[in-house]
């Protein structure tokens, strides 16, 4: 089993697991048809029955958060200084995430969806990504989760900059407990939902399993792992009903195969393919996807999603290769430099001849 270094003894090496990258595509392309074919029909029918497969694409979300632990924390194991890691999920997120915003808001003012049509407030507040602490709806239903990620993203810098990555482990059984707190009073009292983002308390375990899992792999097994993903199991099904919990056995068996190396087999092209442009799919695919379905009302519901999906993964596609891989190489390429002039400044003078 491959090791890793101490995240706090230096630079340490992992290598990119396509495996991620595939769980991501799936987990995209399943939030994708669960839109289409529960969102969609709820948007046409406020007061008709949910289709029966409401619970896979909500579940795809789960898979989600618990890749960003993983990811995260070994992007935190690899890096040096705090703006290190601010520029690496800056340069990540929000290029292509301004691209899709626009595109949306301009899809949905030409072409008008029901109680989805944003205006230039709207769009500005949604720019800067902060829409929930502002309290401003989401241009897309969907960016509802980059509120979740921001969090986790802040909570995993002040762990950091607190010297206490090594320690991660230690926070898992209080931040649990800290869950099911919240979820006992949230049913009893009007708690406010910014908190309930700003500090996890409703999937934190997910992005502590992926935290675990990462150790699993990189550091090895020990009963104090399988403790605690017995434990963030326990509170996702105690969270999340029996439905989920099918989900979540499927999503945790694969972080262990992942874990024990036997995941490699998923890495075909074509699932590495879709988890390339998945966070420009997520971005873009609901209302857009909406509006080509609208379009196409007088179909077979079938054609109707197979032509949203096929719109939105050619426009994913476009914002990948043409926004978030330039965008994301050139501020990489512009912060190295930078951080090249200014340590050679910090550097002494060679003593002349």
């Amino acid at each position: 089993m491959p090791k890793i270094a101490s995240a706090t003894a230096g630079k340490v090496v992992a290598p990119r697991l396509q495996e991620l990258d595939v769980l991501r595509g799936i987990a995209a392309v399943s939030v994708t048809f669960f839109h289409y074919a529960v969102r969609y029909h709820w948007m046409e029918n406020p007061n008709g029955p949910p289709p029966n497969v409401a619970v896979f694409g909500e579940s795809a979300v789960h898979l989600f958060f618990m890749i960003s632990g993983f990811v995260i924390f070994m992007t935190l194991a690899k890096t040096r200084t705090a703006l290190d890691f601010v520029v690496s999920r800056f340069s990540r997120l929000y290029p292509v995430y301004w691209a899709a915003v626009l595109v949306t808001f301009a899809v949905t003012a030409v072409m008008p969806l029901p109680g989805r049509t944003p205006g230039l407030g709207q769009l500005l507040a949604n720019l800067t990504m902060l829409q929930r602490w502002l309290n401003v709806p989401d241009v897309d239903g969907v960016y509802w989760t980059l509120a979740v990620e921001l969090s986790f993203y802040a909570i995993m810098l002040a762990v950091f900059l607190a010297g206490w990555l090594r320690q991660i482990e230690r926070f898992v059984i209080p931040w649990l407990l800290a869950e099911l707190g919240w979820a006992y009073l949230k049913h009893r009292y009007d708690l406010p939902k910014v908190v309930e983002i700003s500090l996890l308390l409703k999937f934190a375990h997910l992005f502590l399993a992926g935290i675990v899992f990462y150790r699993l792999r990189f550091e090895g097994p020990t009963r104090t792992r399988y403790l605690l993903l017995a434990c963030c199991f326990a509170v996702h099904c105690a969270l999340n009903g029996p439905v989920a919990a099918a989900f979540a056995v499927i999503f945790f068996a694969a972080f262990l195969a992942l874990a024990a190396d036997r995941l490699a087999w998923i890495a075909i092209r074509p699932l590495v393919f879709c988890g390339t442009i998945s966070y420009s799919l997520y971005l873009v695919h609901q209302n857009i996807g909406f509006v080509v379905m609208r379009a196409m009302g007088g179909l077979p519901r079938f054609v109707q999603i197979g032509s949203a999906a096929a719109v939105v993964l050619l426009l994913a596609s476009v914002l990948t290769i043409f926004v978030e891989k330039p965008a994301l190489r050139a501020i990489r390429a512009f912060y190295k430099r930078h951080s090249a002039r200014r340590v050679a400044t910090l550097l002494p003078a060679e003593p002349q001849p």
